[in-house]
């Protein structure tokens, strides 16, 4: 399974400008839309398919949040232009209005490379897994990592068995030592505080991304504008733990 395929995309935040200014009260009328200026400076307009909101500000700036990608994102700011002059609220022409994302947020688990080394079988044959059969990864051969709950059980409820020998975990995530990570990692773009937050944050320099990095082998990686931001920091953040040794 390629990087593209394990990465997932859970948020887009983009930005734009819709008129020179909006009235925010009419709108909330005319559109239904949750405004409480006491609270929040700006009215909150929701799109239900695909799952967006969007807020709208009297300067005619609007910021759309929720998407999953950059089509949702236009699909949702079309739809909020439409309703509007549908409203008879004065709007630019939708040809003249640019939008520029801001943020994504995306996962992403770092997985044992194909060729799954005799380091990796003696890792995964020493770590306790579960037997689940329909398991949605068929690489996996039917075990999967254990959920905390599952961790914490008693011994003599816990489903937690050995791996037997020669069943390769090629599809689920690696177990990582953070401890072990920050004494790698460049210390002045390193933060790990277990006591405050169970993730080791990772600042890369290019692309300019956030990386949090947890034990169970996930990230989530913010503050990129494009996808293949987010890929190159992926394979930047591979190259750098493939020299390390991963514990469970």
């Amino acid at each position: 399974m390629s990087d593209e395929d394990r990465l997932v995309v859970v948020n887009v935040v983009a930005s734009t400008r819709v008129a020179e200014e909006l009235d925010l009260p009419e709108i909330a009328i005319e559109l239904n839309c949750e405004y409480e200026p006491e609270q929040f400076p700006g009215v909150v307009y929701r799109v239900t398919d695909p799952r967006l909101a969007i807020l709208m500000f009297r300067s005619g700036r609007a910021v759309c949040t929720g998407g999953k990608n950059e089509q949702n994102i236009h699909t949702g700011i079309e739809r909020m232009i439409n309703d509007l002059r549908a409203a008879d609220i004065v709007t630019w022409d939708l040809a003249d209005v640019k939008i520029e994302v801001q943020n994504m947020v995306a996962t992403y688990a770092l997985h044992y490379p194909e060729d799954y080394d005799a380091l990796s079988k003696d890792i995964d044959q020493r770590m306790k897994v579960v037997k689940d059969p329909g398991h949605k990864d068929s690489n996996s051969g039917g075990w999967r990592a254990p959920t905390p709950e599952e961790v914490a059980m008693d011994d003599a409820e816990s489903p937690l068995q050995p791996l037997p020998a020669g069943e390769p975990l090629a599809g689920l995530p690696r177990h990582l030592n953070l401890n072990h990570l920050t004494f790698h990692l460049p210390f002045d773009r390193v933060e790990y505080e277990p006591e405050q937050f169970p993730g080791l944050i990772y600042r890369i320099d290019y692309p300019k991304v956030v990386c949090l990095i947890f034990g169970s082998g996930k990230m989530v990686i913010t503050g990129a504008r494009h996808k293949d931001e987010i890929l190159e920091a992926i394979e930047f953040i591979k190259d750098e733990l493939a020299d390390l040794l991963y514990e469970n």
